[in-house]
């Protein structure tokens, strides 16, 4: 009888920490910081795309256009459900040969659906783009797709370039979003200057101070890091999805330790990484996932990291994401984005469970 309680318990304990599929279900996207340089939002409740920039320091919905989504409501979960995904996406590519052109009009850009957390939830589907329509698109929905006017992507065609982040959700609110239907800010949102600073260090874990931008070398900045190791203790999550400004500075310290560590080029940045998660989200052996880093540690010469780490919330996980570039054979570079993927493991840290590398 123990046996069958424990067993039971274990099951009941490992149901409540298996990530869930309709987590988007209840997600309310916020905004995060350091947030992106430039993205776009939308908001499936109201069916809006936002394009925000970032302008003086300060982070804005610099145009709004009317954006449909799939004819079932809800976050995608299968293939061929016509539900449009909800979470944070990249661009890949762009797309503009053989395009029907009365579905998907002169211009398509595809997202990254689904990224690592869908498909550690077992979501599956293909092929979610943002794109127009031959005609208007009032009225009309899609596939599981984004469509905006025609006229308008086209405008905006220059701007939609590999690497762009893309955040979709059912709802969007906070600043920069306050106001525009009357809503006031969540319940629970700490203002910037009341975040609080990083707890003291835990004995084992590492520090790193500076700006590390090339391999092996630190430079000073007056707005120098304190990174954190794995084990820096992880805030409890609160029922209302907003954003959790104590979580993302842990994301944030984690990414730059990540930095730190790719840098040095050390095994210590495995430690990083969630490597039972890693296969069913990123599709690969962890073990080849570590050594396909190793043979970056060899073989990437000159290698960067640019100081455009930004940091976006999606619904159960968090991205961070910055610039990368290395050198060629052929004497010229390639640049990169990277984004990591990060998720609570069942002790409650936060761990990389995948990565999305596009070239920009």
């Amino acid at each position: 009888m123990l046996r069958i309680f424990c067993l039971a318990l274990t099951f009941l304990l490992s149901a409540l920490l298996r990530p869930s599929a309709s987590l988007a279900d209840d997600w309310t996207a916020c905004m995060a910081q350091p947030a992106p340089k430039f993205f776009y939002v939308a908001d499936k409740s109201r069916k809006l795309l936002f394009q925000m920039e970032e302008k003086s320091g300060a982070t804005s919905a610099a145009r709004e256009f009317e954006c449909i989504h799939g004819r079932v409501e809800g976050d995608k979960q299968k293939q061929g459900d016509l539900k449009t995904p909800e979470g944070v996406y990249f661009i890949t590519k762009v797309i503009t040969q053989k395009l029907d052109y009365m579905e998907y009009g002169p211009y398509a850009v595809a997202l990254n659906y689904p990224n690592p957390a869908d498909r550690l939830r077992k979501k599956t589907g293909s092929g979610i783009w943002l794109h127009s329509k031959g005609r208007k698109i009032t009225g009309i929905t899609t596939r599981g797709c984004l469509a905006i006017d025609k006229g308008e992507i086209m405008e905006i065609a220059p701007l939609l370039k590999p690497g762009t982040p893309v955040i979709v959700a059912e709802k969007v609110a906070g600043d920069p979003f306050y106001g525009r239907d009357g809503q006031a800010l969540p319940s629970g949102l700490p203002a910037p200057e009341a975040v609080p600073a990083p707890p003291v260090l835990p004995k084992g874990s590492t520090e790193v101070s500076g700006r590390l931008t090339q391999e092996g070398k630190a430079g000073s900045s007056t707005a120098s890091a304190c990174v954190h190791a794995v084990d820096f203790p992880v805030a409890p999550t609160p029922a209302f999805a907003a954003v959790q400004t104590a979580d993302a500075s842990i994301i944030r310290d984690l990414a730059k330790l990540w930095m730190a560590l790719r840098l040095q080029k050390t095994e210590e940045i495995f430690n990083l990484y969630d490597g039972k998660a890693w296969p069913a989200a990123s599709r690969e052996k962890f073990s080849l996932k570590k050594t396909r880093l190793r043979t970056e540690f060899k073989e990437r010469k000159g290698f960067r990291i640019g100081d455009d780490l930004s940091i976006l919330h999606g619904p159960g996980y968090w991205v961070s994401c910055f610039t990368e570039s290395y050198a060629l054979k052929d004497g010229g570079r390639r640049s990169d984005l990277r984004a990591l993927y990060w998720m609570k493991d069942a002790s409650g840290r936060y761990r990389i469970i995948g990565e999305a590398r596009i070239r920009k």
